[in-house]
């Protein structure tokens, strides 16, 4: 080949873009979810954010993350808007995912959502609490017979700083939220984890985080296999956020 014409090929292959392997756009939500993860900055972070990437690394695949506001998310993954949604549930909304083939992944970690009381209220009877505050986006699973019947009115909140505040001012009588996330939440507003207490007499929902997909089966067993295979990392990067290997409160569930 002429000099000049091995030039011209050289230039070319050196501006060519690189393969990054196979791309993926994942939903995520937009919201303060620590010790879970957080997208309310527009960046995806923390534990799920690791253990995602550090998947995608090992399995040479490009995840993309699309922080959305979480009502938007299901309905995004049926419409095919993004490849995969973390984290999910199959209990979650349940009409909208009837006659729906979704594929998700094995339990990646344990959640337990409660009823959030002043301490003074513990122990109180159900019949006591008639107004119930959640953030936007979020379904209290666990009060819903008790919500549809009237008995129980719900009251949204922008954000868990509100929803506290709502509580702790009498406003409201308790909150739903994830137990964890709460004592997170309440460290960051007030300076100690225990400003609203989870009363386990009241409704409560426990269950798993999932990665779900409706297009992309081979890569969920894919990452199946991996959670398998990499236990003691999962493990890790549990213990570095500060998450149980079982719900926070397993104890007091017993």
């Amino acid at each position: 080949m002429p000099v000049r014409l091995l030039l011209v090929w050289l230039a070319l292959v050196a501006a060519a873009p690189v393969s990054a392997g196979e791309r993926y756009a994942v939903g995520v939500e937009n919201i303060d979810y620590r010790p879970y993860q957080a997208g309310h900055t527009g960046v995806f972070e923390g534990f799920g954010r690791e253990l995602l990437d550090a998947f995608a690394t090992e399995a040479g695949i490009v995840f993309e993350y699309r922080p959305l506001p979480p009502p938007r998310l299901l309905a995004s993954l049926l419409q095919d808007r993004i490849d995969f949604k973390y984290p999910d549930d199959p209990g979650w909304a349940p009409e909208a995912r009837a006659g729906q083939v979704i594929h998700y992944s094995r339990p990646i970690v344990a959640y337990l959502d409660g009823t959030l009381v002043r301490p003074e209220r513990l122990g109180q009877p159900v019949s006591m609490l008639r107004v119930l505050g959640t953030v936007v986006g979020f379904t209290p699973l666990a009060w819903r017979a008790a919500i549809e019947s009237g008995a129980v009115s719900l009251r949204e909140n922008a954000d868990f700083g509100a929803l506290f505040q709502q509580v702790l001012s009498g406003r409201i009588d308790g909150a739903y939220a994830n137990v964890a996330v709460a004592r997170d939440q309440s460290q960051r507003l007030f300076g100690h984890p225990d400003a609203l207490v989870f009363d386990h007499r009241l409704p409560f929902a426990r269950g798993d985080y999932r990665l779900s997909t409706r297009r992309h089966p081979q890569v969920i067993a894919r990452f199946d296999r991996w959670l398998l295979d990499r236990a003691d990392r999962v493990s890790e990067l549990k213990r570095r956020a500060g998450l149980s290997e079982t719900d926070p409160d397993h104890d007091a569930l017993d």
